[in-house]
């Protein structure tokens, strides 16, 4: 293989750390113009009943879970961001998939630990119908841990 097909397939630093910060930004615009529009509680459909914004304030964990321990997941925010952050400074390049996850795990922490430091509470406002509402940014971790998962898994069986 040759050194530029190999780069192809590598991300810079750089862009794990953009990556990082759009998931963040886009995050904090989405939810800035649902809490403008929408009071908690109320909804607004996107696609028929499918898909809608919906505000709603989790002082726990995903679906809810563990109100009122909002300091450990300050605590996780943390420490998966200063993983990540060691893990780009350790390494200039990583492969193509770990760094886009890396990147999104990144910057859906940052964006969730933003709401519990300023607010105390993660702000949800994407609603699939039959399903929790929930953030952009937790949907960054959930895609980012599933790609690393998925990477773990495919390395750990040496698939082609």
């Amino acid at each position: 293989m040759t050194v530029t097909a190999s780069r192809r397939r590598e991300w810079p630093r750089a862009a794990v750390l953009a990556t990082a910060v759009g998931v963040f930004v886009a995050d904090r615009l989405v939810q800035a113009w649902v809490t403008a529009h929408l009071v908690v509680g109320a909804s607004r459909a996107i696609v028929g009943h499918a898909l809608s914004l919906t505000l709603l304030e989790n002082r726990g964990a995903a679906f809810s879970l563990f109100p009122g321990a909002e300091w450990l997941f300050v605590g996780v925010a943390v420490l998966v961001l200063a993983g990540g952050l060691a893990i780009v400074a350790r390494r200039p390049r990583l492969p193509a998939w770990t760094g886009a996850a890396t990147g999104l795990v990144m910057g859906g922490a940052a964006g969730n630990l933003w709401d519990r430091l300023v607010s105390g509470r993660v702000v949800d406002y994407i609603h699939v119908q039959g399903f929790a509402v929930f953030n952009l940014a937790d949907s960054a971790i959930v895609i980012g841990m599933a790609i690393l998962l998925w990477e773990a898994w495919h390395r750990d069986h040496d698939i082609g």
